[in-house]
């Protein structure tokens, strides 16, 4: 059969099939052949009232007419899909290069000179093709004798313009280093000698400091993962994959996307254990697909009194078949405030997050400022194959509503979830390629 009369045909049977099958990812009723690229939701930001940017989702058309659309990743919510987008993490729908290398203006570490690979060595931000101090150790390349390793104090033993740092002889007696007997002092015929420059060892870890890859810093074990000369103790990026230690999410594994699927902080390449992390404030309560069957209502929540909020649903399984039940557990004094849709069965999800029946997602609304509680119960419509006892499960929502700095001013979320107004670890779900079924 010819791809474009299949393709008719599904059109037709999906106009049979009830509304709520009609509006899934794939095929948004009327909508039908009309990617929209103003984003997804997500952990973006609210300008005026309009959610932009920080983890999103468009859709995509994926058949040669465009029947046929799909959710892909969006992490900076420009429009852009993060397998098309020449700066996934940055803003940038214009996507200008203008040095070629196909990485965008908005996020190349050296916009002016082409280096695809990014390189990094000091990890400032400023790529290695472009820095005026590749090791950043404050001495500029040009006089540094031992520019790709930091030396601050340019020590040059054998005065040979090499420092001892990168010198494999410091002492030009002909014998290297990691025999001579007094790597500091000419010893030609490698005689044991009393001289306190053959035992020299500042940061007392036993470990003499002409064998020492980190000088000032003890480290017994002179363990160096990224094999550059610098010991894991004094380098700043031990992995070298140009993100600084404090701030690499791995610092022990070569991970420059800093890829975290689960959201718990671990990035995917260190990470041992993959657990759904929805409300950062408390990283323990995640949704592990592994487990018996669990529900979230996404931890916390802080929004204006009077704004309609959209409510939550992750689960630990997706594109199961979800009975839910939302109801007003705590509320302030004098509210009256109800749970609009408080029920009904969800089954489309996307990383976790299930999607309403059109029209029906439940919303609420606080009347007066002050703390609510929702819950959350979720009831598996069909036995879970693993856990056949385990199909219920509840979750809660803690809401502050109030007025002046502090609350939220988005009044619409998209995808069906008040992702913008949670702390939630949503985001690292939609910035990741990896999909998890």
């Amino acid at each position: 059969m010819h791809s474009r009369s299949f393709l008719a045909l599904v059109a037709v049977s999906l106009l049979s099939l009830p509304a709520l099958a009609q509006d899934n990812p794939e095929c948004l009723g009327s909508q039908c052949g009309r990617p929209m690229e103003e984003g997804g939701g997500g952990g973006g930001a609210c300008v005026d009232g309009v959610c932009v940017g920080g983890g999103c989702s468009v859709w995509v058309a994926y058949t040669d007419d465009g029947k046929t659309l799909s959710y892909t990743d969006d992490a900076d919510g420009d429009g852009r899909s993060d397998t098309t987008d020449n700066c996934p993490f940055a803003s940038n729908r214009d996507q200008l290069d203008g040095d070629g290398d196909a990485v965008g203006d908005s996020c190349d570490s050296c916009a002016g000179v082409s280096n695809f690979a990014q390189l990094d060595s000091d990890g400032d931000s400023r790529g290695d093709a472009c820095d005026d101090d590749l090791d950043g150790d404050g001495v500029p390349n040009a006089g540094d004798l031992c520019a790709r390793l930091p030396n601050a104090n340019q020590r040059d033993t054998d005065g040979d313009r090499l420092g001892d740092v990168c010198d494999s002889d410091d002492d030009a007696d002909g014998l290297l280093d990691t025999v001579d007997t007094c790597p500091l002092l000419p010893n030609p015929d490698n005689r044991q000698l009393s001289d306190p420059r053959c035992n020299a060892d500042q940061d007392a870890d036993n470990v003499s400091d002409a064998f020492d890859n980190c000088v000032a810093s003890a480290n017994p074990n002179q363990a160096d993962f990224d094999l550059d000369g610098l010991g894991d103790g004094c380098d700043l990026d031990r992995d070298d994959d140009g993100i600084l230690n404090p701030a690499d999410n791995c610092p022990g594994a070569r991970n420059r996307g800093q890829w975290d699927e689960d959201a718990d902080g671990s990035g995917d390449a260190c990470d041992a254990r993959y657990c759904v992390v929805v409300d950062p404030s408390n990283r323990e309560d995640c949704l592990d697909p592994n487990g018996p069957f669990r529900v979230h209502g996404g931890g916390q929540v802080t929004l204006k009194a009077g704004e309609r909020f959209r409510l939550p649903l992750f689960a630990n399984r997706n594109g199961a078949a979800i009975e839910y039940v939302w109801t007003v557990t705590k509320r302030p004094a004098g509210s009256r405030a109800a749970i609009e849709a408080p029920q009904g069965v969800v089954m489309q999800s996307n990383r976790w997050m299930y999607s309403y029946e059109q029209g029906r997602a439940p919303t609420f609304t606080a009347d007066v400022d002050g703390d609510y509680a929702l819950q959350l119960q979720a009831k598996l419509v069909f036995v879970d194959r693993v856990y056949p006892d385990n199909r219920t499960s509840t979750s809660s929502l803690a809401m502050h509503a109030m007025n002046g700095e502090g609350a939220s001013s988005c009044s619409a979320v998209p995808l069906d979830a008040s992702t913008l107004l949670l702390g939630l670890g949503a985001l690292a779900l939609v910035v990741s390629r990896r999909r998890r079924v």
